[in-house]
């Protein structure tokens, strides 16, 4: 019997060790709700503005070329060259022109002795006043060509019709170019710039004319210079598949070229109800979309999808389809889940 109880004695302390020891994280643990921070939000009208890049572009732009065809005998610039208005730029080789002039003032002068010829034989009763109409009527005709002649011998050189910049050069001396074909692309030197942006069908129908913009350059970094929609492209480019959009800006003072990449945003006149939230209240942020966090009366978080529409300064603008949002978590975010409860903190 004694011996029996030896054996049991170490077996019942070894149950009792084991129970006492299980006993403990029970009587220790505590649930502690993760700390958050949060704030309220509502719908707000914003002007999303609208991005893209463009090319900076002479005010007015004209494609210089001669009245006539022929052999081009002489250019006087180069591309890049500033000019005076009044200067030549190119010249004809005169030969032929000359000619034709040279031949209409010879039907001219003998027109206008047949004229009046036919005039005292008329007065004297000799020629009909049929025969004087007709040497009227050479005349005139001999006159028109001769002004044609002297009209294509003074258009046969290119002169600058302003002062601007030679922008683009398209033939060389000695070629033989038809009537109107392009010399050179000329732009005016003005205080007004204009930029050629490429706008998306997304973009297009935000944006009406008179909308303000901004512009920024690589050439003058930090520099802004504010901008107005001036005319809205209606057909697309089959190229890029964008609409080109023209807007105006007024020289602050900086030297500008033609050529200049730029960076547009163009900010509509019509607004937009957005929710604006703080970037960190933003999680799980997948391109367009992402998460955020919702609390209710009873402090209990819901997770809910929202799209992202852009950032406006240090928050973002996005659109919720499910729920009204009116106070989402802005600090904490990331510690907690789908319906957790959470106490909120100053």
């Amino acid at each position: 019997m004694i011996m029996r109880a030896k054996h049991i004695f170490p077996v019942l302390m070894i149950i009792l060790a084991l129970s006492c020891r299980n006993e403990v994280p029970l009587k220790s643990t505590t649930y502690f709700e993760n700390a958050v921070k949060v704030t309220d939000v509502s719908d707000q009208p914003v002007s999303i503005p609208v991005h893209s890049s463009g090319v900076l572009i002479s005010t007015e732009e004209m494609k210089l070329s001669f009245k006539t065809g022929g052999i081009v005998l002489k250019i006087n610039v180069d591309e890049g060259d500033r000019v005076k208005k009044g200067d030549i730029l190119a010249t004809l080789n005169l030969s032929e022109i000359n000619a034709q002039v040279s031949l209409a003032r010879s039907g001219y002068d003998k027109a206008l002795r047949d004229y009046n010829r036919a005039k005292n034989l008329y007065a004297d009763s000799v020629a009909t006043l049929e025969q004087m109409q007709n040497a009227a009527t050479a005349l005139s005709v001999a006159r028109s060509n001769l002004d044609i002649a002297a009209f294509n011998q003074v258009h046969s050189k290119i002169t600058a019709p302003d002062n601007g910049i030679i922008l683009k050069q398209f033939v060389k001396a000695n070629e033989l170019v038809a009537p109107g074909y392009p010399l050179f692309l000329f732009g005016t030197s003005g205080t007004t710039w204009k930029v050629k942006a490429g706008i998306s069908d997304r973009n297009i129908v935000r944006i009406n004319n008179g909308d303000s913009a901004v512009i920024t350059m690589d050439a003058w970094k930090g520099v802004q210079f504010p901008a107005t929609v001036e005319q809205i492209g209606e057909m697309a480019n089959p190229v890029t598949g964008t609409y080109e959009t023209e807007l105006i800006l007024a020289d602050r003072g900086y030297r500008l070229a033609a050529g200049f990449v730029v960076s547009v945003d163009i900010f509509p006149f019509k607004k937009e109800s957005y929710l604006l939230v703080p970037v960190e209240s933003i999680v799980e942020a997948d391109g367009q979309s992402g998460y955020v966090f919702i609390v209710d009366d009873s402090s209990r978080v819901s997770k809910v999808k929202v799209s992202i529409i852009t950032i406006v300064g240090t928050k973002v603008a996005v659109k919720s389809g499910q729920k009204q949002i009116h106070r989402i978590v802005t600090g904490g975010a990331a510690y907690i889940r789908d319906g957790e409860k959470v106490r909120i903190v100053k």
